[in-house]
């Protein structure tokens, strides 16, 4: 990912890195639950588990978003779609 403004180069890398990494989680996430059962006292454990760890690495991604001005989002989200076919769930709500 390239920044308009290269001062935000290393931010953007970084929110990509952790939009991939946030991607993966919540598929392997949703692959556990095609054979957990939810209802059971370990499916309640693991979904709260779960929720956590995708709200940490969420969070993560909103900082460094908030840090950066609408127009590099847009770029960021606008090559991100390119490559993926997707916008990022990184930039979603700050644009």
């Amino acid at each position: 990912m390239q920044a308009i403004n290269d001062i935000y180069t290393k931010k953007l890398q970084r929110l990509y890195k952790l939009d991939r990494q946030y991607s993966d989680l919540v598929d392997t996430h949703q692959r556990v639950w095609d054979v957990e059962d939810e209802d059971s006292n370990y499916g309640y454990r693991l979904r709260g588990k779960q929720e956590r760890a995708e709200e940490k690495l969420f969070d993560r991604m909103a900082v460094i978003a908030d840090d950066l001005p609408k127009r590099e989002c847009l770029n960021f989200d606008r090559q991100y779609k390119a490559v993926h076919g997707y916008t990022s769930t990184a930039v979603c709500y700050h644009v």
